[in-house]
């Protein structure tokens, strides 16, 4: 039986200290899967002649980090009932829940882009029949575009289009935590643990992301630092970034596990 919304919140700072415990949890459990992870990440960004070997290392790159992701989620979304859940040796295992990621990630990434496709189809129908002076936008002289109240409809259009996949996407955000939490596949019945919760779970991802688009900035400064990063991200980043979104995902969940 679905909880009420209203009796199903989480508290952003909770969230980020169950982060940075889980840190040396998911280490104590999945630490060949994280070691896996970085020393392949390092390699990835030393390694820029590309090629087959390029294209067997950025597989490999993917391949590790499932494995890792998928570990570092079963630890903390299930906790102690991990090894029973199949968490391998170390957190290396690629088995059912791992390839019900896959699939739930698929099934979003669909449904996103058919409705980013009616969307933008519905934006060029509007903004085609507006009858805007095209010289005029690319001049802009936005007095000569068009009526004022036609130009305050398509920026409310434009709000919307570019509104709707962001909504989305936090109300998705916690697919992989739900597939574990329910083992199988969880893709748009995601968008119901999410319920009532946009705003918490919109700041979370942007301060749980923050620290990754940090990483991401500081390897643009030479391959030292881009191997930095790359360990970084994965030995620091992804077990605090799993430990967050799955205390989130706990309190937010109505159904118990395997119910």
């Amino acid at each position: 039986m679905r909880a009420p919304a209203h009796l199903r919140r989480f508290h952003v700072s909770a969230a980020l200290i169950d982060g940075l415990r889980a840190v040396p949890a998911v280490w104590g459990r999945c630490w060949a899967a994280l070691a896996l992870l970085s020393a392949v990440g390092a390699l990835s960004t030393a390694y820029v002649d590309g090629g087959a070997p390029g294209v067997v290392l950025a597989g490999l790159l993917v391949l590790a980090a499932l494995m890792a992701w998928g570990a570092a989620n079963r630890a903390t979304v299930l906790g102690d009932g991990a090894a029973s859940a199949g968490l391998g040796a170390g957190g290396l295992q690629f088995g059912r829940i791992e390839a019900a990621m896959v699939v739930a990630l698929l099934l979003n990434l669909l449904f996103l882009v058919m409705i980013a496709a009616v969307l933008a189809l519905v934006a060029l129908a509007l903004f085609g029949a507006a009858g805007l002076d095209p010289e005029a936008v690319r001049a802009r002289d936005w007095a000569a575009v068009g009526p004022p109240w036609k130009l305050a409809v398509l920026a409310a259009v434009s709000a919307v289009v570019l509104a709707v996949p962001v909504l989305l996407i936090v109300r998705l955000s916690l697919f992989s935590q739900a597939t574990v939490g329910r083992g199988q596949a969880v893709s748009l019945n995601t968008m119901g643990i999410a319920t009532g919760s946009f705003w918490r779970l919109s700041i979370l991802l942007v301060l749980v992301f923050a620290p990754l688009l940090g990483l991401s900035a500081a390897a643009g400064h030479g391959t030292v630092f881009a191997a930095g990063g790359a360990v970084a991200a994965a030995a620091l980043w992804l077990p605090f970034a799993a430990g967050a979104l799955g205390g989130a995902y706990r309190r937010l969940e109505y159904w118990k596990p395997g119910g």
